[in-house]
């Protein structure tokens, strides 16, 4: 090879190694200057424009129209006042209770700090002006709530079931995994609730708590010590009231 042709190599590759040299600084300027796509965050709804219990979307519970319009339960006292529970979008303060006592004559009975709600009373007429004051996001109808099993199977279609498809659940042995159970309840002590025979319906009882040994399921006499396991049970297979106008699906 010739001086040259050495020379001639020489500066090709200086030439390319510019090149190189070039790119690295030119591309970070082109790589800057592109758009990057960017992901939108999820925002969850707030549990109030969500929830099933307004489902007009007019900040009331969907309960207290139908309390208010009650004849069988004294939800409006003497006065006109019903015991509501106010709903906020943030934890109220004592500002809060001022806003609710002056601008609706709200009586506060409770302001919580851990939840962001204000319970107290106010008159029906001005149910619709306390939805609407700033910063309430429900108003919820606050009281001592009870089961009413009597009309259940026929709210929830249990009754067509009996009567289109014959199913009524008879000789059909079901384990209740809950609380316990009340096996001398009367609408669970016996299959037909006649005392005079010798017909048990809880056949079995494992008490996985206290007992664990005991697995063959008659050493431990049925007991339930907080009563929701003898309530499933009675919706299950209880045969209610002593008349038979009530029973379990």
């Amino acid at each position: 090879m010739s001086f040259q042709d050495g020379v001639g190599a020489k500066n090709i590759g200086m030439m390319w190694m510019s090149l190189a040299v070039l790119a690295m600084f030119v591309l970070p300027i082109l790589g800057a200057t592109a758009t990057v796509p960017t992901i939108p965050e999820d925002v969850e709804d707030e549990w109030w424009a969500t929830t099933n219990m307004d489902k007009n979307g007019d900040k009331i519970h969907d309960a207290i129209p139908i309390a208010i319009k009650s004849t069988q339960y004294d939800w409006v006292d003497d006065e006109g006042r019903i015991s509501v529970i106010v709903d906020f979008d943030h934890l109220p303060t004592e500002a809060d209770e001022r806003l609710l006592e002056n601008r609706v004559d709200f009586r506060v009975q409770f302001r919580y700090h851990i939840i962001d709600s204000i319970a107290g009373s106010v008159e029906v007429s001005q149910i619709g002006n306390l939805a609407n004051l700033p910063g309430v996001v429900l108003l919820e109808i606050d009281g001592i709530l009870t089961i009413q099993m009597a009309d259940v199977n026929e709210i929830h279609g249990i009754t067509n079931v009996w009567d289109e498809t014959g199913y009524t659940g008879a000789g059909s042995v079901v384990a209740i995994i809950d609380t316990g159970i009340d096996a001398s309840h009367e609408g669970l002590n016996d299959l037909d609730d006649n005392n005079e025979t010798n017909d048990p319906k809880v056949i079995g009882f494992y008490d996985v708590i206290n007992r664990p040994d005991d697995t063959n399921g008659t050493d431990v006499e049925a007991y339930d010590d907080q009563g929701h396991g003898s309530h499933c049970a009675g919706i299950t297979a209880g045969t209610g009231a002593p008349t038979y106008e009530y029973i379990g699906v």
